[in-house]
């Protein structure tokens, strides 16, 4: 009975399915003082996921995004953005997921991990809607970053300067 039981646990990582990504993208919303919202997003998000059947609970895996892909309303801002955040030597961004904890609601969940960015790694923490169809997974996440927290000073000009908030929206379907 033991080893039935031993054999059981060890063949439930071969449960693990791995989920192919179907579309995502991560907007990044952030403000210059007394002027305008600067929202480039990037819809080339890439991703190593797996789940165990159906529970959500057990997403590991993670997320990236090629930095000078972001685009916005105005190139000229984006090529500046890319000089700021180094785009050149940290070419990606990436989201190693540690825990998905369900919350209060329907369909509501915590995803916890850590953010590698511009050379740097953080803990970060995002509220997330997930729901399945057919148990694949459709994840829609709000997060936010200091982006000082990175090493990067966000510009000024005269006395106008770019918030240091960035807030995060990613959406991933499976």
């Amino acid at each position: 009975m033991k080893k039935i039981l031993l054999a059981l646990l060890l063949a439930l990582p071969l449960f693990s399915a791995n989920l192919q990504l179907k579309s995502g993208s991560v907007a990044a919303h952030t403000e210059m003082m007394m002027d305008s919202t600067i929202d480039p997003l990037n819809n080339s998000l890439r991703a190593e996921i797996t789940m165990d059947g159906d529970d959500i609970t057990t997403l590991k895996g993670k997320f990236w995004v090629e930095m000078n892909l972001f685009i916005s309303d105005k190139s000229d801002r984006d090529k500046s953005m890319y000089k700021e955040v180094d785009a050149d030597k940290f070419k990606l961004a990436t989201y190693t997921i540690s825990s998905v904890t369900k919350t209060e609601g329907e369909s509501n969940y915590i995803i916890n991990g850590v953010l590698s960015f511009h050379g740097k790694e953080k803990p970060l923490s995002a509220k997330a809607k997930i729901t399945t169809t057919n148990g694949a997974p459709t994840i829609e996440a709000a997060s936010m970053i200091l982006v000082s927290d990175f090493g990067i000073k966000m510009p000024c000009m005269v006395f106008m300067c770019v918030r240091d908030r960035v807030d995060l929206l990613v959406k991933a379907a499976f």
